[in-house]
């Protein structure tokens, strides 16, 4: 009797401890067990940042949709065929989905994303048993002619290419988690649980952009393809006195909205072999600004003799016999577009004498050239940051001869990138100051408080203050008495430089005489530089015009720099103006 009662006391005491292990001891573990078999867990997207302009308007942004699922557990077999049948043959949703959702395993499911607002009231309007909805958030683009440097995400929600690339993490955000239990409905519809983790919106990305000039340089670069019947054209604007990128364009291009649609016939015809990326799949897609690299031509030739004059090799005033137009050199033949006879050093600028540079070229020497090279900048990725920049391709210095020099003095057997470009001529518009080039200017959080931004920074002096302005005075020259006069701008002084560059033709190994790059690059005003701007065409094409930087690219720097120029005079940006007095306030210091 003693034995049964003893192995009864043992018994009930399991039995208790049972509970107690149960109850409060695993109490958490056996309570997620069970919320795990009548509840789902559904993610929540956070907010995606905005990407804005200078001037804070928006280029990218995130509008509320309305998006359905359906989580038909726990309905009863006459809820889960009424609901099917309701939205069988609803605008979007397939049959598979429905037997998904529906079946005799229901798992939850996306009926509808991101819908319209008459879809949504539509399906709100049903009352389908086991059908819930929740707020997300679409991308939306206000300007196709930022495309190349805004990117886009795709339908999946991919970001692809741009700032929505490089800054997806920071645009993102957090996305949250929201509970839904099949099992708590009101009117047939499952309600959520509750919020068991809130989203954190995405910071927003302010760009040195400003939309407006963005707009003035794409409008320019499409005419001058139409016109020129030329497939690429590309152009870039800068601040000369901070680095900051007011415009970056390319035509074609694409639209971030309608991205899958960006190729057309009149985008694609008449490409030539060495632009035949721009048919590859993303080939519109690219900032090309800066992920291609030509050669340069002429416009090269402001910075050989401004390496002259800094190293004291020529006098702006000293004359060089160019040969009357023919000048042999090693195995080639350096050819003039007009048989010149004696030319000072300005003058070879002025009217772009490519036997004069390589005169200068080689009284400067290959060591020095390519210590100036490197200065400007041209022996290293412009270094921007958003986009997979190549590495500028010219020879090492060890493989430097008499011809290559010469070469290389007029812009031919090097290739670097149009931002590199516009990097080199804005340090002789700032007193010879190279600045590095930046296109974001700051990121905020979701609320619109920067938490960072850039500060213009000095990469180094390439050449000295003095250079710098003889060599202004030698640009504005070109445009007023040279080969660049079709970039003058009514009451305004413009320095500048023509440049036509012929295309390497790689199955040949001969420089081809029917695809050339039209050029010219400069900035305006001289005695207060505001912009720096290159324009550069790509094999244009006319039956009854000649075809130089001169006559090409020329008239396009002058439109293009007028209407910018009013247009900075009639506003302020603040994020670059902030950047200015940081300028001013560290060259003061």
């Amino acid at each position: 009797m003693l034995a049964v009662l003893l192995v009864f006391i043992l018994l009930a005491g399991l039995g208790v401890f049972r509970l107690l292990w149960i109850q409060v001891l695993k109490h958490g573990d056996y309570r997620r067990i069970a919320e795990s078999l009548h509840t789902r867990r559904l993610v929540l997207p956070a907010k995606r940042g905005k990407i804005l302009d200078c001037r804070l308007r928006t280029l990218a942004g995130s509008r509320e949709t309305m998006s359905f699922w359906a989580y038909a557990r726990g309905l009863t077999e006459d809820d889960k065929r009424t609901g099917s049948r309701q939205l069988m043959g609803f605008p979007g949703i397939s049959k598979e989905v429905l037997d998904e959702a529906f079946g005799p395993r229901p798992r939850l499911v996306w009926l509808r994303r991101f819908c319209d607002e008459d879809t949504a009231v539509r399906l709100e309007e049903l009352h389908v048993p086991g059908v819930g909805r929740t707020v997300e958030h679409r991308r939306y683009y206000t300007c196709d002619w930022v495309s190349n440097i805004v990117g886009f995400v795709n339908a999946s929600g991919s970001a692809i290419e741009g700032v929505e690339h490089k800054f997806d993490k920071l645009l993102s955000g957090v996305p949250g988690t929201v509970v839904i239990n099949p099992y708590v409905r009101l009117e047939g519809a499952p309600l959520t649980q509750g919020v068991l983790r809130p989203p954190v919106n995405g910071h927003n990305i302010v760009l040195t952009i400003d939309s407006d000039i963005q707009y003035i340089l794409y409008s320019r670069l499409r005419e001058a393809c139409q016109l020129w019947n030329a497939p690429l054209a590309l152009g870039v604007i800068m601040d000369p006195k901070t680095g900051a990128i007011l415009g970056m364009a390319t035509y074609p291009s694409y639209s971030s909205s309608h991205y899958r649609q960006s190729y057309t016939a009149d985008n694609l015809k008449h490409i030539p072999a060495y632009l035949s990326n721009l048919r590859q799949p993303g080939g519109l897609y690219k900032a090309r600004c800066l992920t291609d690299l030509f050669e340069p031509g002429s416009l090269f030739k402001v910075f050989a003799v401004a390496a002259a004059l800094d190293m004291n090799k020529v006098r702006p005033h000293e004359a060089f016999f160019c040969e009357n137009g023919s000048f042999k050199v090693g195995k080639s033949t350096i050819s003039d577009w007009h048989p010149f006879g004696e030319l000072t050093v300005e003058d070879i600028l002025a009217k772009s004498s490519n036997i004069g540079m390589s005169k200068i070229g080689m009284r400067l020497g290959p060591r020095l050239l390519y210590e100036y090279l490197m200065r400007f900048g041209f022996l290293n990725k412009p270094g921007v940051g958003l986009f997979a920049e190549p590495t500028p391709q010219i020879k090492p210095l060890s493989q430097w001869d008499d011809e290559y020099t010469c070469f290389v003095s007029f812009g031919q057997g090097l290739s670097v990138s149009a931002v590199s470009l516009v990097s080199a001529v804005s340090a002789i518009a700032n007193d010879g100051m190279l600045m590095q080039p930046y296109l974001v200017a700051a990121v905020q959080d979701s609320t619109g408080n920067i938490i960072y931004q850039t500060h213009p920074r000095v990469i180094r002096r390439v050449i000295r203050a003095s250079t710098a302005r003889t060599v202004v005075s030698m640009m504005r020259r070109v445009v007023t008495q040279g080969s660049g006069h079709r970039a003058a701008v009514d009451g305004i002084s413009v320095c500048g430089k023509t440049g036509t560059a012929q295309v390497f033709d790689y199955q040949t190994g001969h420089y081809s005489h029917e695809d050339l790059i039209t050029s010219f690059i400069g900035f305006a005003p001289a005695e207060d530089p505001q912009i720096a701007l290159l324009i550069s065409v790509f094999s244009p094409r006319h039956a009854q015009r000649e075809i130089w930087g001169s006559t090409v690219a020329a008239p396009i720097f002058s439109a293009v720099a007028g209407h910018v120029l009013a247009y900075l005079e009639s506003r302020k940006s603040p994020f670059l103006q902030m950047a200015k007095n940081k300028r001013l306030e560290a060259a003061e210091s």
